[in-house]
């Protein structure tokens, strides 16, 4: 455990004198407190002597995380943390932030996204995906936030204009759409079934009139700037991280691979600019970000990963027939499935091992759960449920077992991807009915939703992979307010007890502002990362002033072993006013 003492702050206001408030953490020793001149608490070593700038000097300590003032694990920002014996830890069993709410269907030949509650099972939006509302999407990934990118490929199902290859990202959430006209509501499609002419997305028009369609990036280029020519640069793979932007916001990059120009596209998420297009010497057909997060392709029967933190290094780990889905575990292990056979790479060893499934007719997409249940569609007998607990051997035999081939499930049949909504139930895409079925995971029973022509999607259509393929983690933020304003408020420390087993980290940040509504505009400031950083308050990296009556801690918890989690209590935000 890293416990610090909650010490007095100070605001020296003069050189002839000064005052200080100090409130202490309950049980400590202080000196007899006497009574200043502006009527607070005071140290008696100070000269309680007038202040010569007629300048009152208040203050206090800001205590939460005990029985008095608990933590509060939903507050604002807060996101997979729960509160246990009195601390912050994570919570392996929460998405947060939507992810897992609903699932996200492209239905490729109506050039639309279906977002269907995964409560429900209703369809409760349809969005055009770019302009003229046929440029052929495919795959879909859920952010940390709950939102999801779509790239179009504008190639197949008799929509073959290269010049709309692109990719659109579509809020989860009605609080993060976009007031465009500015008559004081959010304009948006909430209904199933095709979108209303209303909400059809002209050809040439910029933006969607569907507000809740944030932004859309042409991707009809190279990296020279070279418009590639029919079959275009067929935007196919996608995939959010889990990195945090400057001002907080989960999943601040989205990379996108582009199958015929063998690149991948880094885009700031928050605004879609493209901020780095580079080659990967793979034609990316599928993405999965790891615990680790690095990016790994399934390049059509080869197997690659970038280090995105390290100057997006390229390593070709090799070909395997087993290569159509992809996805990863909590343990860093990488799995792909095609034809008969599901393979798990161990990026440690480089070992292979792989089940084969003889029913099946061709492996799609698959998805697991952070109990290693598998779930992969298959093209023409339905869905398979595997048992992937335990670890893959040192070499030979697999330790993967088959629980159950699911083949009852009604023609046409035409299964292409799977995700995992917020129960761990998988969801399953049927390209032929134009359906998505909710499958219950104990008896395989099913129901089905309608959806729009050609759903071909994949990918993570929840938001699940990202979740349990990457590293657990938890964000918890917590606001404090000083009494100081008019007057400006200074921030001395934020003081905090950690515990970190090995493998687990806690990152600390902050900012200020003068109300609830800059705040979430502001960057945060410099990171203490614990470890390797030294264990101690924090002097908040903030401007100082009027404008800081608030001040926003955040804490981000981070563990490489899904069984250990790091924790934080004690919190204590002290300031002095003048």
């Amino acid at each position: 455990m890293r416990l610090f003492s909650q010490l007095s702050s100070c605001l020296i206001l003069s050189a002839l004198s000064a005052s200080c408030a100090s409130i202490s953490s309950s049980g400590s020793d202080q000196p007899p407190p006497t009574t200043c001149p502006d009527g607070v608490v005071c140290d008696p070593n100070t000269n309680p002597g007038p202040d010569p700038y007629d300048v009152p000097t208040s203050g206090g300590m800001v205590t939460v995380g005990n029985s008095m003032s608990p933590y509060t694990p939903t507050s604002p920002g807060s996101t997979g943390v729960k509160e246990n014996n009195g601390a912050i830890v994570i919570d392996s069993s929460s998405f947060g932030q939507g992810l897992g709410t609903f699932v996200w269907v492209a239905n490729s030949a109506d050039g639309t996204e279906s977002k269907v509650d995964a409560a429900t099972g209703k369809e409760v939006a349809r969005y055009c995906t770019g302009p003229g509302c046929k440029q052929d999407p495919s795959r879909s990934t859920v952010s940390l936030l709950g939102d999801v990118a779509v790239t179009n490929r504008a190639n197949y199902y008799g929509y073959a204009f290269p010049d709309r290859a692109s990719v659109v990202k579509i809020a989860g959430d009605k609080t993060r759409c976009v007031d465009r006209n500015g008559n004081g509501q959010i304009d948006t499609f909430e209904g199933s079934g095709p979108v209303p002419a209303a909400f059809m997305w002209a050809v040439g028009a910029k933006d969607s009139p569907d507000e809740c369609v944030l932004w859309h990036v042409p991707l009809t280029k190279d990296r020279n700037g070279n418009t590639t020519g029919a079959p275009g640069t067929l935007p196919r793979a996608a995939a959010f991280d889990s990195t945090l932007s400057p001002e907080g916001v989960p999943s601040q990059y989205l990379y996108v691979g582009l199958f015929q120009t063998q690149e991948v596209v880094r885009l700031d998420s928050a605004t879609g600019k493209i901020l780095k297009q580079f080659p990967v010497g793979v034609s990316p057909y599928g993405f999965v970000i790891d615990k680790n997060g690095k990016l790994w392709i399934q390049g059509t029967g080869t197997l690659a990963s970038v280090d995105v933190k390290n100057g997006d290094a390229v390593t070709n780990h090799g070909s395997d027939p087993c290569m159509y889905g992809i996805t990863a575990d909590a343990r860093g292990l990488i799995y792909t499935s095609s034809s008969n056979c599901v393979t798990r790479f161990d990026p440690k060893t480089g070992l292979r091992d792989r089940l084969t499934l003889p029913p099946a007719n061709f492996l799609r997409g698959l998805s697991l759960d952070d109990k290693y249940n598998l779930w992969i569609a298959d093209t023409g007998t339905g869905l398979f449920h595997v048992d992937a607990s335990a670890a893959p051997p040192a070499s030979g035999a697999t330790t993967m077992v088959m629980k159950k081939h699911i083949n009852a499930l009604p023609g046409p049949k035409d299964y292409l991807g799977v995700g995992l909504d917020i129960n761990g139930t998988p969801w399953v895409v049927n390209e032929a009915n134009a359906e998505v079925w909710k499958v219950n995971p104990t008896d395989y029973s099913f129901v089905r939703t309608a959806v729009g022509a050609n759903p071909y999607t994949y990918s993570d259509i929840t938001g699940s992979a990202l979740r349990y393929a990457g590293a657990r983690f938890g964000l918890y933020r917590h606001t404090f307010k000083s009494d100081c304003a008019p007057r400006k408020t200074t921030w001395n420390k934020v003081s905090y007890t950690v515990d970190t087993p090995v493998g687990t980290t806690v990152e600390v940040s902050a900012r200020g502002a003068g109300s609830l509504l800059d705040i979430e505009k502001t960057p945060f400031g410099t990171t203490t990362t614990i470890p390797p950083d030294p264990v101690g308050p924090i002097k908040p990296s903030i401007n100082e002033g009027v404008g800081n009556t608030y001040l926003q801690v955040q804490f981000k918890l981070t563990a490489d072993d899904p069984t250990k989690t790091p924790s934080v209590k004690d919190l204590v935000g002290s300031y002095t006013c003048g």
